[in-house]
Parts: structure tokens; C-alpha cells; sequence
């Protein structure tokens, strides 16, 4: 049944989703219609004012400074996960932890446990650990001669993200706790001790860090013959990078190929670490915080500049979608607000919500967004304003919203596979391969979310 839902799901994405550029160019186009002949705060004005005073709404988000700024940051957070989950070190201890598995089930419990743990500390991280876990599971499997259902340990290596937004480089939860974000005027600063270890989020998070491996560890088939195991052929050794291509001779090889460098860089980021946090506690933990200590860590845990140059060149690739999409996304906001649409559907959901049941809204209509703007980032730049106008008028904790805003950016993620493609890159699979099973994982999982928003 799991894997005829992942066929239909397949089916219907290569016929009817295209590109996210395109997906955002789309909604560009549809919103800037809506604005037009549905933006309260324009209806006045004649046709040629109205495109004026939208187009200038639109480009003055396009590149306002501070939405770049997070946008940026966006960028580096997954660069410098990416390139920690390279590291020698971080390798290693993917390879090691591959061989503690001795059946299939435990098999896919560890790859899920390995890739959500990742992805709650870093998200950047945990899309690449993720990977090489699934990857090296099934290496060793196929070494030992064991069958083991390796599209499934590429689903379980994916599961992480749906727990990162509730993690320590959770989007929404870091924008709110550093001064200056966008929205500070009318929500504040928000530190991560209300949001990120809240009762509510520790709670949640907590049930899928459970609920998620026993899943998949039920998910993996009891027939060998159900299962379809790594294949080097087929699968490819990707993910791999070779220092030797930029090698050079002479002083300045010596220079870029050295270990004390970087340990004496290293070493001076962590001290100006231990003062930042001596001096601000947790409240200092933001976006900035945050790459700070995964630059940090990347830097010391590689074995040359030239060996941390290359992974973060590598993750680059990865960053395209960012720093191509989120402008648009940004424009987006500026023809929501331009136009008055905000207050508009802000107006919508005040009345079909409570107080109790407006975190619930605010977690399925987050789901939907996913679909069309797949970033956590862009999301909030623009559903936030929209949430938080309904907060103040509710009066609903604007933690608790915020929350649930980013549980329902994660859980579509398993439906949405575009953070998936660095995986599927690594492990050398389809969407197809794995989307059934985090199709499953999907609809057990929201309810789960649903029924802890409405008790806790």
C-alpha cells in the first residue's frame, strides 16, 4: 500500500509541480493579480497609481537590507552544516555508527535517530549527516552480505526534517529572538527560552524524536525479497571530494594544506565565542550565534583551509534555491502589505478562529504554504506578518503560534521533497524512491501534532 501511495504521489509531481523558480515566479504572478483587484488598500486608487504604488511595495521588500541579511544568513547556515557533515571527523562517526546495526530494523531506527538528532542541532547538518548515515548503512549491509531496503534508510535519513524548525536552528524561533528582525515592531524579541524550550516545544519535539523511528523500524520490510539494497553501480559513490585537484607546491601549498591554521583560527572563534555567551546566556543564541559556532566547528574540525574551502564550495550548490528564490519571496511580502491582503486574510482567519484553535490554523494553513514557498525562511517572511496580526487580536500567546507555524513548515516537508535533493544527490535515488514512506510518516504524525497543540 506504502509504496502504491508513493507511485501516485510520484506520478502526480512529475506531471503537475513544476521547478520551485518556476513555483515562485507563479505566485509572484498570482499574488500581484490578487493585490491589484483585491487589495483593500488600493481599491481607490485609478489602474495607473495602483501598479505604482504595488510596484514600489514589491521592490521595496525585493532588497530591503534586513530581509537580505536573513536571507544570508539562511544561506550560511546550510553551507556550514553542510560542510561540518564533510569533515573527517563527522565522517568517521557516521562510518562507525553504520556498524552497530545488526538487523534491518535497527538499521533504519539509526539512520532516523542519526538524521533527526542532526537536523535539531543544525538543519544544514542534518540534511548531509542524514545522508551519509542512510548512505553507509546500506555500504555495510551490502559488505556483510544482509539485505537491507536501502530507498527506506534514504527516507529515514530525510525524517530530520520534520523535527528541525523545532530545533536549535529552527527559522521562525531564531528570527523572533534576535533585535532588529522584521516584525520587532509589533511582536518584540522573542528569546528562545519562550519558543525553542518551551514546555510545548521540548513536549513535541520529544514524540517525534519516538514515534518517528518505531515508523520506519515498522516500515522496513520482514521479506528479503521486498527489499532493494545498495548498489555502487546503480547508486553511485557521490558526495565525495578529492583535495588533490587544487593541490599546489611551495610555501603557499604548505599554507593552504595546514592543520595549525586552522586550529589557531579556530581557536580565537571559540574564545570569542565563550565571551559572546558568558556575557548573553542562551538569549544570545540567534541566526548570527548559531553560524558563528558552526563555522567555528567546521574550521576546526577540517584538516586544512583548502579541505574547508572545498565543502563549503560544495555546499554552495546547495544554497542556489536561497539565494535565487528568496528575493521573490520578499517581493511577495511587499505586495501583501502594499496591498492591504495581510490584514485581509488576517480579518479571514480571526473569524472562523478562538484563541484554542487558532495555533491549529495556523499549523495547517503553514502545511499548505510549505507546498508553494518550501523554505522555512521564506515562509515566515511571509506568513509571519499574517500570524501575528491574528495573535494580537486573539490574544494567543505569540510563542505558542509561532510554534506551530513552524511544525507545520517541517511536517509537509515529507510530502515535499525539496530539501531532499541533497540527499538524493549522495545516495543516488529518485524522489519516488522514498516519498511513500515519508508520505506514511506524514499522516501518522500530523494528528499526533494536531491533538499535542490543542492539550499542551
Amino acid at each position: 500500500m506504502i509504496a502504491r501511495i508513493g507511485k501516485v504521489l510520484n506520478r502526480w509531481s512529475e506531471r503537475y509541480v513544476p521547478d520551485p523558480f518556476v513555483l515562485v515566479l507563479i505566485l509572484t504572478l498570482v499574488v500581484a493579480v490578487a493585490a491589484f483587484f483585491g487589495g483593500a488598500d488600493v481599491a481607490g486608487m485609478p489602474a495607473g497609481e495602483r501598479v505604482e504604488h504595488l510596484a514600489s511595495g514589491w521592490f521595496g521588500q525585493f532588497y530591503d537590507t534586513g530581509l537580505m541579511k536573513f536571507a544570508m544568513q539562511m544561506a550560511i547556515v546550510l553551507i556550514t552544516g553542510h560542510a561540518l557533515a564533510m569533515s573527517a571527523p563527522v565522517r568517521r562517526g557516521i562510518s562507525r555508527l553504520a556498524q552497530i546495526a545488526s538487523s534491518p530494523g535497527a538499521a533504519v531506527v539509526v539512520v532516523a535517530l542519526v538524521a533527526c538528532l542532526a537536523s535539531l542541532i543544525q538543519w544544514g547538518l542534518g540534511a548531509i549527516a542524514g545522508a551519509f548515515m542512510a548512505r553507509e548503512m546500506g555500504r555495510a549491509f551490502a559488505k556483510q552480505g544482509k539485505p537491507v531496503h536501502y530507498p527506506l534508510l534514504g527516507a529515514a535519513g530525510y525524517a530530520g526534517f520534520l523535527v528541525w524548525h523545532g530545533g536549535l536552528s529552527g527559522t521562525a524561533p531564531l528570527a523572533v529572538a534576535q533585535e532588529g528582525h522584521f516584525l520587532e515592531e509589533t511582536l518584540g524579541v522573542i528569546p528562545v527560552g519562550e519558543t525553542l524550550f518551551s514546555p510545548l516545544n521540548l513536549a513535541v519535539t520529544g514524540m517525534l524524536l519516538v514515534v518517528i523511528p518505531l515508523l520506519f523500524w515498522r516500515l522496513m520490510p520482514g521479506d528479503p525479497d521486498q527489499m532493494r539494497g545498495y548498489d555502487e553501480e546503480e547508486h553511485g559513490t557521490g558526495g565525495e571530494i578529492s583535495e588533490d585537484l587544487v593541490r599546489r607546491e611551495g610555501w603557499v601549498g604548505a599554507l593552504e594544506g595546514s592543520r595549525g591554521l586552522n586550529l589557531l583560527v579556530g581557536g580565537a572563534m571559540v574564545m570569542v565565542m565563550v565571551l559572546y555567551f558568558g556575557e548573553r546566556g542562551w538569549e544570545g543564541w540567534n541566526l548570527d550565534s548559531i553560524n558563528l559556532c558552526f563555522l567555528t566547528l567546521g574550521i576546526l574540525f577540517h584538516q586544512s583551509p583548502r579541505s574547508y574551502a572545498l565543502a563549503i564550495a560544495d555546499g554552495a550548490r546547495g544554497a542556489a534555491g536561497i539565494i535565487l528564490q528568496f528575493p521573490f519571496y520578499f517581493g511577495i511580502l511587499g505586495l501583501l502589505i502594499a496591498s492591504g491582503l495581510v490584514a485581509q486574510i488576517s480579518t479571514f482567519f480571526l473569524s472562523i478562529s478562538t484563541a484554542t484553535t487558532y495555533p491549529i490554523w495556523t499549523f495547517l494553513s503553514a502545511g499548505v504554504v510549505n507546498f508553494f514557498v518550501p523554505s522555512g525562511g521564506g515562509q515566515w517572511a511571509v506568513q509571519g506578518p499574517v500570524m501575528m496580526e491574528a495573535v494580537e487580536a486573539l490574544g494567543v500567546e505569540p510563542h505558542r503560534a509561532l510554534m506551530a507555524l513552524s511544525y507545520g513548515d517541517a511536517w509537509t516537508n515529507m510530502l515535499q521533497p525539496f530539501w531532499a535533493l541533497p540527499l538524493l544527490g549522495i545516495m543516488g535515488l529518485k524522489a519516488r524512491d522514498i516519498i511513500g514512506y515519508t508520505a506514511f510518516v506524514f499522516a501518522v504524525t500530523g494528528p499526533l501534532i494536531v491533538l499535542m497543540l490543542l492539550v499542551l
